[in-house]
């Protein structure tokens, strides 16, 4: 299925806005309602952080708006495994969950760094990373709990 990539729509600016006011809105109910995070402060800032550097990312226009995608995408899979961590205990993730940070966090940050930039390239190459990233997860995941359980 080939799709028509010279007629999508750039929605960048869009995108950076609600992703800006989602952020104020979470931070203005955590200190409206005097919310304690507790354990999940690292994982949480962490969140943010990426978040932020995602929707600055859009507002680039040259190539280094990919890379801050790729990274921010990267902080953002390291907090939600943190999240997975803390919330459960489960360490022994780590033997599988590293490929949920490295190669799959850059491929989500390109792949949504094209969709939204409406750009073929970046689109093509998160497709392939985040294929990899996942694959090698669900491959060692099971490997690990199969043999080593």
């Amino acid at each position: 299925m080939e799709e028509n990539w010279e007629n999508r729509k750039d929605h960048s600016i869009i995108t950076a806005a609600l992703i800006f006011l989602l952020l104020a809105i979470v931070f203005g109910l955590i200190v409206s309602r005097q919310i304690y995070i507790g354990k999940f402060i690292l994982p949480f800032y962490l969140l943010v952080t990426g978040t932020f550097l995602f929707a600055t990312s859009l507002e680039t226009e040259n190539n280094i708006g990919e890379w801050i995608a790729s990274f921010s995408w990267t902080l953002n899979m390291f907090g939600l495994v943190l999240f997975y961590q803390y919330g459960t205990g489960d360490w022994e993730s780590w033997v599988y969950a590293w490929t949920l940070i490295f190669p799959a966090g850059p491929g989500l940050g390109q792949l949504s760094y094209g969709a939204v930039k409406a750009r073929k390239d970046p689109f093509e190459r998160g497709k392939i990373l985040v294929q990899i990233g996942f694959g090698l997860f669900f491959l060692i995941f099971i490997v690990f709990k199969l043999f080593f359980q």
